[in-house]
């Protein structure tokens, strides 16, 4: 599918999405404030440590290998089932450490133990979501994007409403078992489109699982895992360091800015996940340099305009997505924009790297940037205050495109006869 086809069919998710995150987003900021911001933000990181490491991040294994099997039955029928009882099981580890340690958790997370019970759920839920990711990307794999975005709507639909229902009857805890629930329900959605495939039999299910298939599944994880721990990490370490030093109205305000450059960023690396990997997979050389170049010219003026628009449009945007005490965004809007900028274009060169397995190097990218991010955000952060946070995710960024340009100079900067 070309770039243009994947881009509108990717933008009618993208624009259901965005739909349903503004109204989420207004409601959560009316009736939680900035501290239930902080606190839906811990949770969401906390889910996403729990689906990668559920699925040991090899849905682009299962995408690559769907794709070249789905001329030969018996091999897709072995591999799938290899990659569920890989899906099943690590899933199931995650959900009986979850449960053990939930007082744990729900105490180091969100400093109360009330949120313990709703953690309890939240373990059992990781095995459907595991299983749901598994589902979409045999999806991707088969190239049905059509299916993968029906059900990405019905379930972004279901999961905002869920969200805004219990909100309104149970303010945080509703939030919470809200955000659980739209776990189980995601996979049921899922698992009733894979069902008319007949890809999956359970007469052939057994619980070992062939060696051959288990390698070439996880020597996608190391990248899959690595991308998102350091993220994650990251995250909540200055989420942490923000309440700590500043208070829940800094880290929630924060993560509500995170929140409004995950609106507009959605819509680009959604295109990335169907388009860039394959397409960077399949060419190498002065091809390859000129896809790199094509994408930019669609990403670079598109991602100047919305940061341009959200910039001038800021006293509006602000209190129309969250409310009145949200307004500390505006102190550290314009570096976090302007890092936005530059992080879309690094993205493209980071999906070379997926693509043609450099597992090392982009491990070392990853790691440098959570390093640099967190180093950065502590020092400027005691000596210019809230914004220093966003000078930090600006200057982090400005410094891995260099980096990844000088990695890459052969390929894009240097001739070649």
């Amino acid at each position: 599918m070309s770039l243009l086809k994947t881009t509108f069919f990717s933008g009618i998710s993208t624009a259901v999405s965005l739909v349903c995150r503004l109204i989420t987003n207004k409601i959560v900021a009316v009736y939680l404030g900035t501290n239930g911001m902080f606190l839906l933000g811990q949770l969401k990181d906390l889910i996403n440590i729990g689906q990668i490491t559920g699925s040991l991040g090899a849905g682009n294994g299962i995408i690559k290998y769907v794709a070249s099997y789905k001329e030969d039955q018996e091999k897709m029928t072995s591999f799938l089932t290899t990659g569920l009882k890989l899906h099943i099981y690590f899933s199931l580890l995650v959900c009986i450490l979850t449960f053990t340690f939930k007082d744990v958790l729900s105490s180091y997370l969100f400093h109360d133990l009330k949120f313990s019970n709703a953690i309890a759920l939240l373990a059992f839920s990781f095995i459907t979501l595991s299983l749901h990711s598994f589902f979409m990307a045999i999806f991707n794999g088969l190239k049905k994007i059509k299916t993968y975005i029906t059900i990405n709507i019905i379930a972004t639909i279901i999961a905002s409403a869920l969200v805004i229902v219990f909100v309104l009857k149970f303010k945080i805890i509703g939030a919470f078992y809200a955000l659980i629930l739209s776990q189980f329900l995601g996979f049921a959605i899922s698992f009733l489109f894979i069902r008319k495939l007949h890809l999956l039999s359970l007469k052939r299910f057994s619980f070992k699982i062939d060696k051959t298939h288990f390698k070439n599944l996880t020597q996608f994880s190391y990248m899959a895992i690595a991308a998102p721990v350091c993220m994650i990490g990251a995250t909540l370490f200055i989420r942490f360091f923000l309440n700590d030093k500043l208070g829940s109205n800094y880290a929630g305000s924060w993560e509500g800015m995170w929140r409004i450059s995950a609106i507009y960023i959605m819509f680009l690396t959604t295109t990335f996940k169907f388009y860039l990997l394959p397409t960077f997979s399949e060419i190498t050389g002065r091809k390859l340099k000129r896809e790199v170049f094509k994408v930019w010219t669609l990403s670079i003026p598109t991602i100047v305009v919305i940061t341009l628009t959200v910039y001038f449009l800021k006293d509006i945007i602000i209190p129309l997505l969250f409310s009145k005490e949200f307004m500390l965004i505006n102190t550290i809007l314009l570096f976090h924009l302007l890092g936005d900028a530059v992080k879309i274009n690094s993205w493209v060169l980071g999906n070379i790297l997926i693509a043609k397995a450099n597992t090392k190097v982009f491990i070392v990218f990853q790691i440098g940037w959570a390093v640099i991010f967190c180093s950065l955000s502590v020092i400027l952060v005691k000596s210019h205050g809230f914004v220093g946070v966003s000078i930090a995710y600006f200057l982090t960024y400005v410094l891995h495109f260099i980096a990844m340009n000088i990695y890459f100079r052969k390929l894009l900067w240097i001739k070649n006869d």
